[in-house]
């Protein structure tokens, strides 16, 4: 029986670099030895090189074995073990950067934190020369980071054509978010720590998918709930707006006029002579995506 054994290197200052290796390493576990549940504040990639184990990522659960690879995201609740018997043996590196969700949206972990890669053992020899290169100067960070940058692309191999793919997934992550929280007072720069993205990238994949900004999706999902609101209730103006996520009432009013080319109470006017009330029904709306 092969004798358990850990090898593993963890940074001591995390060096300013699009992409850093903070910790990696190499581990025959003992039988039901694990990590979790808890969340960490960077990227970690496990290969599976033999035996067998199982993970918890979020709310997904997989027993694994080798050939297997498992991703764990920013913030994402975590819990990994090995199996009682043959429990298993793996690398690991753990990183983080501007360019880590870019680089990962193009790898075989765009569809979900668990896969198999087809790389194999160049998977593992990629994850041990990111150990072999380890050290606390700035030259050894480079140095890893190169061999991240190796093993990132080996994991592209079964995804060569995803990248557009995964960018309008963070879109319409983006979006859903935003539709979820509209009514609060979120920016953009929520959105994207939400999505785990640069805005420079967030703006990219809005404008791909949606053909606007996502401050400008954002303007629409409220500017479409008053719209909602206007003509199903006969809330005043001012409490539409604060329903619909505008603190200003004024500025709520010159942007809706800007809008349609009237003021919110002329629209409402216009449509129900008088005002909403509830029990009306409210006009079709357009989806966010379009213009209103």
């Amino acid at each position: 029986m092969t004798r358990d054994f850990k090898h593993s290197f963890k940074t001591a200052q995390r060096p300013e670099l699009s992409l850093a290796v903070y910790n990696a390493g190499f581990q025959k576990c003992p039988p039901l030895y694990g990590w979790g549940p808890g969340i960490r504040d960077h990227y970690l990639i496990h290969y599976i090189l033999s035996g067998r184990g199982a993970c918890r990522i979020g709310e997904g659960q997989w027993e694994l074995q080798a050939g297997d690879a498992f991703l764990v995201r920013p913030e994402q609740t975590a819990h990994y073990q090995a199996a009682a018997e043959d429990p298993w043996e793996y690398y690991w590196v753990g990183f983080a950067g501007p360019s880590a969700p870019l680089l990962l949206s193009a790898t075989v972990f765009a569809a979900g934190p668990v896969a198999r890669p087809k790389a194999g053992d160049r998977l593992r020899q990629a994850l041990l020369e990111i150990y072999k290169a380890r050290g606390s100067g700035y030259s050894s960070a480079v140095r890893m980071a190169g061999y991240l940058q190796a093993a990132l692309g080996l994991l592209m191999e079964e995804e060569p054509a995803r990248p557009e793919e995964a960018l309008a997934d963070y879109a319409r992550r983006g979006a859903q978010f935003i539709q979820r929280n509209y009514s609060r007072p979120i920016g953009v720069e929520e959105v994207a720590r939400e999505v785990r993205l640069s805005r420079s990238h967030l703006y990219r994949a809005f404008q791909a998918v949606y053909g606007c900004s996502p401050s400008e999706y954002l303007t629409r999902c409220r500017l479409q709930r008053a719209r909602q609101l206007l003509a199903s209730t006969a809330l005043p103006v001012g409490a539409v707006a604060a329903s619909a996520g505008f603190e200003d009432p004024l500025y709520f009013s010159r942007l809706f006029r800007r809008r349609t080319g009237q003021s919110p109470s002329a629209w409402r006017e216009a449509r129900f002579g008088g005002g909403a009330a509830t029990g009306l029904t409210p006009p079709a709306e357009s989806p966010p995506d379009s213009p209103l």
